[in-house]
Order: structure tokens, then sequence, then C-alpha cells
């Protein structure tokens, strides 16, 4: 498609798009003038950077928002509004959680195991998920009680700390299993033979 401009929805063909086409990469703003000397007068833009062109915000949602409809997982967009209005630290407004909600619906984060929430939200809203998923039982330093984590954020932990799953801080864990088997292959070594 032709990179370009879009400030209405009716512009893009949502039968032809998918959740890459119009994955937020970064926001845009433009601050156009018009007239000359006290006559000038100043229009902002704010956009969104995609691999279709720059949509304008607000075009974007509605995108957004009707792509999802089409895929036929607007509930799913309603459990991550949820999931981020109880997790809204910032006291956002509604709109802007909201604008969240969809800018993580279309990047799939919900199926990226390396998500800090991947387990507790797919635990409350995709049970199924977690079937699949290689999970691990990690214990962080922090508050000393064992949370289940993925195997990737194991696999990706920076400077051997991860996000603990029971308060969020980061902070260095070790994983239960491996603690385990550690101590009974020292118990075994110390039996006499």
């Amino acid at each position: 498609m032709l990179k370009q401009t879009i400030t209405a929805p009716e512009q893009v063909d949502l039968t032809s798009i998918d959740f890459p086409d119009i994955r937020w990469l970064h926001g845009v703003f433009y601050c156009n003038s018009s007239g000359s000397g006290r006559d000038k007068k100043y229009h902002p833009w704010s956009g969104v950077k995609t691999d279709l062109g720059e949509i304008e915000e607000k075009a974007w949602c509605q995108i957004a928002e009707a792509l999802i409809n089409r895929k036929g997982e607007s509930a799913l967009l309603k459990s991550l509004i949820e999931w981020e209005t109880n997790h809204n630290y910032a006291h956002a407004s509604k709109e802007v959680v909201r604008k969240e909600a969809l800018q993580l619906h279309v990047a799939r984060l919900f199926d990226n195991p390396l998500w800090v929430h991947f387990v507790p939200f797919n635990r409350q809203y995709r049970p199924e998920v977690l079937e699949t998923a290689h999970l691990v039982t990690v214990v962080n330093e922090c508050c000393n009680t064992p949370g289940e984590v993925t195997q990737e954020q194991v696999d990706q932990s920076a400077n051997g700390m991860i996000a603990c799953p029971c308060c969020g801080r980061w902070s260095p864990f070790h994983c239960v299993e491996q603690a385990e088997n550690e101590e009974n292959k020292l118990g075994m070594e110390m039996m006499p033979q």
C-alpha cells in the first residue's frame, strides 16, 4: 500500500489490513500555521506512525477498533481495557486508558510471553493460553513467595533480575525447580554409599 497521511477511517480498506499494518510505531506531531502577522493561526496535528503511513490519532483509534471488531476480538479488547483500568497507577483518563488498550491489542502484547503481565492477564481472561505456555515457578528476593512467570522471561532476565510475580518489583530470583533439584543432588552426594 502507498504510504500516506490518513485523517479518516474511510480512507482505509478495513478488509485488506491486519494488525501489523496499523501497529503503533511512534507518535507524530505537527504544528501547521496559516495566515500571517496577528492573523496567524496554528493548527496542531497529532498522529500515529504505522506501516500504512501517518494516521490521525482519533482515526487510528477508530480503525483499530473496527479491525478488532472485524476479527471478533471485542471481548478481548474489553478485557484489556478492564486490565489497564485496574492497573492505572498514573490515574490516566478513560480515553488514555482506552487508547493504551488499543495499542496493546494491536501489538498483540497478550500473546507475548515476555510481557510482565502475561501470566496474570491470561490466567484471568484466557486461561487456555497458559496450557501451552512454558511456566516456571520462581521466588524473588523481595517477597520470598513462589509465583509463576514464563521461561522466556527467565531466559531474558536482565542482570539476574525479573519482575516479581507477587509485587511487580524487579529483584533477583531463583527458580524453585532448580533449587529443589540442586538440594536433591546435594543430598544424594552427602549420603554414605
